[in-house]
């Protein structure tokens, strides 16, 4: 069985090519920028990728990232089976430059991943036009690479706002049962 120890799944870009980061080098930018685990995923690796959602006991985080946005629809797919909340997969600067794969990025929309929540930069090697309204990347080097960082950023601040939502939830709830106690005396 699968122990989610690691609060983001990365399914990476390309890593075989002169010049293309390792998996262990885009882990590490995502990580870095997050303060998260990543557990990482070669670009190809979709399948072993929904295994681990499957087996997995509690929610993650998933970034698709560049070639890793393949199959989007399908790994959405697999996040709404396991009654995962959509809006904590990210879809950066897909390599949308074929139908298959711009078509596969508006389906994990279609299915409720927020437009936001795909990042894109400035061509369609890098998901341009593939959404309305998707995130853009800012400009930063190493250009490409550097959207694992931008997205872990993001990730890092959606995650602070949730546990600041829950402590504050906390908070009214003492808050109330001081009042209620008060009033009771």
């Amino acid at each position: 069985m699968f122990k989610n120890s690691f609060p983001i799944f990365l399914l990476a870009g390309l890593d075989n090519r002169e010049g293309d980061l390792t998996l262990n080098q885009q882990v590490k930018l995502l990580e870095e920028s997050s303060l998260l685990k990543v557990k990482g995923f070669r670009y190809m690796e979709d399948d072993a990728l929904v295994r681990a959602i499957e087996q997995s006991k509690r929610q993650m985080y998933i970034v698709l990232f560049s070639a890793g946005a393949r199959e989007s629809d399908y790994i959405a797919e697999a996040f709404l089976k396991k009654g995962y909340d959509l809006k904590n997969i990210f879809i950066v600067e897909p390599y949308a430059t074929s139908d298959y794969v711009a078509s596969n990025v508006r389906l994990a929309v279609e299915l409720g991943v927020p437009e936001i929540n795909v990042m894109v930069g400035t061509g369609s090697s890098t998901g341009r036009g593939v959404v309305q309204n998707p995130t853009p990347t800012p400009e930063c080097s190493p250009s490409h690479w550097c959207s694992l960082k931008e997205v872990g950023k993001t990730i890092r601040i959606k995650r602070r706002k949730k546990v600041f939502l829950i402590f504050g939830v906390v908070a009214l709830l003492v808050v109330g049962l001081v009042i209620f106690r008060i009033k009771t005396k």
